[in-house]
């Protein structure tokens, strides 16, 4: 069964900064790195346990989204993916999440 992909605020705010600094360098980059998360919360969807469990916080999977790391939890009884943060992965990723 496939499951349903929510953004909470700060990982849709993530997102948003994300595409705005990626939109001022060309404006096909910002097309590109969503054209690649689309196909990371595609697997996502149809098999939510598919990326790891973070090793830093177990409350957590982890997907690579490019240079960015994006991190949702899964609730099997709404069969439903919740986003919490999609952070750069040079970032202090504890001090974000």
């Amino acid at each position: 069964m496939t499951h349903s992909i929510i953004f909470l605020k700060q990982a849709e705010k993530d997102l948003d900064e994300i595409v705005t600094y990626k939109a001022g360098f060309y404006a096909r980059t910002a097309d590109r790195f969503l054209d690649e998360l689309d196909a990371v919360l595609n697997n996502i969807a149809g098999n939510p346990n598919i990326y790891q469990i973070y090793i830093h916080d177990d409350r957590y999977r982890r997907a690579v989204v490019t240079d960015y790391l994006l991190f949702y939890k899964v609730c099997e009884k709404t069969h439903t993916v919740k986003v919490y943060r999609v952070l750069h992965g040079k970032r202090d990723i504890e001090k974000y999440l």
